[in-house]
């Protein structure tokens, strides 16, 4: 906190001025008049915006369900299940954005490979064909196609959540499956009756850090937008858009724990 409360006044007095560099830094006060200009006039901002909260609406329960479903998985006894861990922990190591684009093609195809061949790495368009011949609408076709052409990206993002999961699978006493499998529960019961409760506060923990990781990615056409006009100098209205996009970004984490704390199932020793 005391690190950052200087960059935090200094950003929160930049939103409300004009500041210019002349000989040094200089603003003149405004009020909120640049909040004004971001929801009344910046058409772009509000577009990118929109965009990243439809994005946010399917990847984070994609990548819930995705890193729950493995870690469940390596949760089994089975040979090698020490290097499977080891193998789908690497993205938290190599977290660097350069090396996500360089893997699933992006940024070589623009300088080492024609950008033809690469950009059909991780796409669907066959998948979408077969769908649209079965009948499907074109958003729910368009949603699918997107979640299967991001798939390497989302399973990139997946690391920490599976390591948590597996640390909340490994804490459930085994007895509990044990007097399941006694009265003649199936693998599948014992799942939903057992396991997803169990694990439920790990589930919460996932989805806010799931959350504001989506935010705040490199990807994040928003967070690209705002860092642009820091660039060009335009610190006034970059920091306007900064406390904004925290506002909403904070908004909707404070949502999204109130709801689905509700249905997690704390259990005391």
């Amino acid at each position: 906190l005391a690190l950052f409360l200087r960059p935090i006044v200094s950003s929160i007095m930049y939103s409300v001025t004009d500041t210019s560099i002349t000989q040094g830094m200089k603003g003149a006060f405004i009020g909120f008049s640049n909040y004004v200009k971001a929801f009344a006039s910046d058409a772009k901002f509000m577009q990118y915006l929109a965009e990243e909260l439809g994005n946010f609406c399917y990847n984070v329960p994609v990548i819930l369900c995705f890193s729950l479903f493995l870690a469940v998985l390596l949760n089994q006894k089975f040979r090698g299940r020490t290097v499977m861990r080891a193998i789908f922990f690497i993205p938290v190591i190599c977290g660097s954005g350069v090396i996500l684009q360089i893997m699933s093609g992006d940024a070589m195809s623009q300088s080492v490979i024609s950008g033809a061949r690469s950009s059909m790495l991780y796409q669907s368009s066959a998948l979408e064909q077969i769908l649209l011949d079965a009948g499907l609408g074109d958003e729910l076709v368009s949603t699918l196609t997107n979640i299967v052409s991001n798939i390497f990206n989302l399973t990139w993002k997946s690391g920490l959540q599976i390591l948590l999961f597996i640390s909340g699978l490994n804490a459930i006493p085994g007895h509990l499956y044990e007097a399941a499998h006694v009265e003649g529960a199936t693998a599948w019961e014992a799942f939903w009756k057992i396991t997803l409760p169990m694990v439920s506060p790990i589930i919460i923990v996932n989805l806010i850090y799931t959350v504001i990781d989506s935010f705040t990615d490199y990807s994040n056409t928003v967070m690209t937008y705002i860092l642009d006009f820091g660039k060009r100098l335009e610190f006034s209205y970059s920091a306007t858009l900064s406390w904004i996009y925290f506002a909403i970004v904070a908004l909707i984490v404070g949502v999204v724990y109130l709801i689905i704390n509700r249905r997690v199932a704390y259990v005391e020793n």
